[in-house]
């Protein structure tokens, strides 16, 4: 899925290497790069095995002077000039040959080719990995998943609509407390706490053991002490689901009794932290958080735009909310739009992050993104057009009336938080040198435009 974003300022993002956990076209040209490496090592292995034969040939091969077993036999026997030729011959040409077939082999090792395509990012690195393990822990946390069936390698969600989307690949114990780490790792005490206790009941049945008992009854433990402690050092904060993290809000032990506090309410004009993020994962589910009486206050209608552009064939417009003012324009950009958006980002999609205030790298969001300037083709043009009538508003990034569309991918493990962006005015007349304080004349955003 591609979103573009069009806002009236530049975003603070900067753009770093790609990853395989944010970009659903790296994870499939990683296909292509596995088939490489089969290719490579089944080679290998056919050549390991001609070096093989050849080396039990050389070992196996009885000589005459194998059953000698005395020094003065051997002495003996090497008197002959005829034996001491075949000796000498043996241990040069004979051994020679082994030799070559070795050196031969080297020149082919495969791992000098696989460590040039994980330089390359051709391949994904450890990080990718604890980051697609994160992305299955943010998954069944926002949208609920069942947990037991995930483990089998299904997706099943009940909320708010029963919904299945079936696997192939089952998770061992082993897979289920490398999750558990991740999740802890990134401040998810409570699904580490499920995850490491489903490792505890996938491995009761395992025949193949793939991680000790030992090993999870500790981990266990420390994960269990983690999240208590955690509760300990926050105290009315629990079951606050910030950036760094989340918890049941009572003790592991007491998690089944939990009080109605600590679920989220409806929508409401203010929000505690902890309600605004359960409210965000229930819109990701799909779950409905205004009540009728909100609802009836909304219309839709045909809308010709400002300029009267799509007057011939007017656009749907779909209210979704009046404070702030959010619509939905049915059919405004076509498939062929959408296409050649793709196709130019594809090939430039880099990793994102975002910055906080202080300038740290913030968790709010993280996917694979590129922009789009309006000299960089035809569809900028159109897209320039559309807004323009649209809107009524400037459009040209290279006149400061706008920022350049964002594209961006969040893949498998990609997310986006609920933030706000931080005001330029903030940083007008300071010292710093960062992005916010060189354009403070830029103004802030007016309007946001997603496709």
């Amino acid at each position: 899925v591609v979103v573009l974003l069009y806002c009236l300022v530049t975003q603070s993002s900067a753009i770093i290497e790609t990853n395989y956990h944010s970009t659903m076209s790296t994870l499939s040209d990683l296909i292509s790069m596995k088939k490489l490496v089969k290719t490579d090592l089944l080679r290998y292995v056919e050549r390991l095995k001609v070096v093989q034969d050849s080396i039990l040939n050389f070992v196996h091969d009885k000589q005459p002077y194998d059953d000698l077993t005395s020094p003065s036999a051997v002495s003996e026997y090497l008197k002959h000039p005829v034996h001491a030729f075949h000796l000498i011959k043996r241990m040069t040409s004979g051994l020679g040959v082994i030799e070559a077939l070795i050196n031969k082999t080297r020149k082919f090792d495969p791992l000098v080719n696989v460590m040039e395509m994980r330089k390359q990012r051709l391949l994904p690195w450890d990080e990718d990995f604890t980051g697609l393990a994160g992305s299955l822990v943010r998954l069944q946390d926002t949208y609920a998943l069942d947990l037991h069936e995930l483990t089998k390698g299904h997706i099943r969600t009940e909320i708010s609509r029963n919904r299945s989307f079936p696997g192939r690949l089952p998770l061992n114990a082993r897979d289920c407390f490398n999750i558990s780490q991740v999740a802890l790792r990134h401040g998810f005490y409570d699904r580490a706490v499920e995850w490491v206790e489903q490792a505890i009941r996938i491995d009761a049945g395992e025949v193949n053991f793939t991680i000790s008992k030992q090993e999870l009854d500790t981990f266990h433990e420390a994960v269990v002490k983690k999240h208590d402690a955690n509760l300990d050092t926050t105290q009315e904060t629990t079951a606050w689901e910030g950036f760094f993290w989340q918890t049941y809000g009572v003790p592991v032990r007491d998690r089944m009794k939990r009080s109605k506090e600590y679920k989220a309410e409806l929508f409401q004009e203010e929000l505690q932290e902890y309600q605004d993020s359960q409210n965000y994962k229930r819109l990701c589910r799909g779950e409905r958080l205004r009540t009728p009486k909100m609802d009836s206050q909304l219309r839709c209608r045909y809308y010709e735009g400002q300029d009267g552009f799509f007057k011939l064939q007017p656009i749907k417009l779909e209210e979704f909310n009046l404070k702030p003012y959010i619509v939905v324009l049915h059919d405004v950009i076509q498939d062929r739009d959408l296409e050649d958006l793709i196709a130019f980002a594809k090939p430039r999609l880099m990793l994102s992050k975002t910055y906080m205030e202080d300038m740290d790298l913030s968790p709010i969001r993280t996917s694979s993104n590129t922009w789009l300037f309006e000299q960089n083709g035809t569809i900028a043009s159109r897209l320039n057009r559309y807004l323009r009538a649209l809107l009524g508003m400037g459009t040209l990034d290279s006149k400061f009336e706008a920022e350049p569309y964002q594209l961006a991918n969040y893949g498998t493990g990609g997310h986006y938080l609920p933030h706000h962006d931080y005001l330029y005015d903030v940083y007008e007349g300071s010292d710093e040198t960062d992005e916010f304080s060189r354009f403070p004349s830029y103004g802030d955003r007016l309007a946001t435009l997603m496709i």
